[in-house]
């Protein structure tokens, strides 16, 4: 090759630059409330998936405090030899008893978690059907079990039908992975149509909760949890159709990490058998421990998870009377706003800023070309008057252009 590696970067970068696709990182302080600051600024954070404000609640803080005293600050080890502390157990019980399963597997991350438990249970003469719109993890776990993978169109049950009908004589297990709660569109899964799918064609259903967990069903246990107590999935048909469901600690609970939650028999597989836990080390103690206090912190108070869903659904049902193009549930915290151009969506990202509104801005490749959106999460903590004061922003925007057009 004529040109050096670091020539090759240097070109690689400035094509990124072109595209207005560059990212960058930035030190963000959170300061509790909905709030966080940048640079000396405050100001409201739309951005994270805190989405009870968990990662700065006092309870929590304390809990994780109380247990690096007790076992230290990092787990010292891999589970599997050393790093399986009391903290861990804690976490696990909480977790099985919260999810209603047998066991729990946990890893360094949902990204970790959902690799390691598609490339360890799905083999190379399966085939596997998998939602375009689902999360890189989700993907990479797919291409890393080697075998066959069909993509189908988000949501395409007509598309995924048909799949699943021209592979009934492959000699392999047939499986369909999807989120049940789409992180950049706010979509749900139709998941009791995918569950029937699959007992129809003899399939198993991955599923991963990340987004769903604390923010549906009564105390926050998922879509999954939701079905079952709403009775359109028994127990029964969930335990023989979604043999394993996967979540993460890191989002509504506030903590890190993630887990898979499936039978004794499952995850002890698991454990000995997914390459992304075998070789890591263990969760450090505050993620098990704040994690641990989010879940009961959930379960005492269930009304914060209806409080999020209907400020939801008004503040997306303000944006549509606007005349903005809003993807999503109505009640989901998920609230994407697209703008089709990605220099237009940067634009929009730094005057709401300016304006003292910190929004996500996600651009290709995370979604597809031609639509970026401005990705504005809503939290429980987040005041009246702080969604009111964004939605007249992103209005104030749209006029002015409107006018320069």
């Amino acid at each position: 090759m004529s040109n050096s590696f670091h020539d090759d970067v240097r070109d690689r970068l400035n094509a990124i630059k072109e595209q207005n696709l560059l990212r960058t990182r930035r030190v963000v302080e959170p300061l509790g409330q909905g709030r966080c600051r940048i640079e000396g600024r405050e100001l409201w954070d739309f951005s994270s998936n805190d989405y009870h404000g968990y990662s700065l609640d006092p309870a929590i803080q304390s809990a994780a405090i109380k247990a690096i005293e007790q076992y230290g600050v990092g787990a010292r080890a891999s589970v599997l030899i050393s790093g399986w502390t009391p903290a861990h157990q804690d976490l696990c019980d909480a977790l099985r008893n919260f999810e209603s399963v047998d066991e729990i597997l946990l890893c360094s991350s949902g990204y970790a978690a959902c690799q390691g438990a598609i490339a360890s249970l799905v083999q190379e003469e399966d085939i596997l059907f998998c939602d375009r719109l689902n999360h890189a993890c989700l993907i990479d776990g797919c291409r890393l079990s080697k075998a066959k993978l069909r993509v189908y169109r988000h949501e395409d049950m007509t598309t995924l039908r048909r799949e699943l009908t021209k592979a009934q004589s492959i000699q392999g297990r047939r499986w369909i992975v999807t989120e049940t709660v789409f992180g950049m569109d706010g979509t749900n899964a139709p998941l009791v149509e995918l569950v029937q799918l699959a007992e129809e064609f003899d399939a198993y259903l991955i599923c991963d909760e990340a987004h769903a967990t604390g923010v549906y069903g009564s105390s926050g246990q998922g879509l999954i949890g939701q079905f079952r107590e709403q009775g359109e999935l028994t127990a029964e048909l969930i335990e023989r159709r979604i043999p394993v469901r996967i979540g993460t600690l890191s989002k509504a609970l506030g903590s890190q990490g993630g887990f898979v939650a499936g039978s004794a028999e499952t995850i002890q597989l698991l454990w000995n058998t997914s390459r992304p836990l075998m070789f890591s080390t263990g969760l450090s103690i505050a993620a098990c421990a704040s994690a641990t206090a989010a879940i009961k912190q959930l379960q005492a108070h269930p009304q914060q998870i209806s409080k999020l869903r209907n400020q939801s659904r008004q503040f997306r049902l303000n944006l549509k009377r606007s005349g903005f193009e809003v993807l999503g549930q109505e009640n989901s915290p998920i609230i994407p706003v697209v703008l089709h151009n990605e220099e237009k969506t940067m634009e929009w990202a730094k005057e709401l800023e300016s304006r003292g509104f910190l929004v996500g801005a996600i651009r290709p490749p995370t979604v597809p070309q031609g639509t970026a959106r401005l990705r504005i999460t809503l939290s429980s903590i987040h005041p009246e008057r702080s969604t009111d004061k964004l939605i007249k922003a992103l209005q104030e925007l749209q006029e002015s252009s409107v006018e320069k057009t």
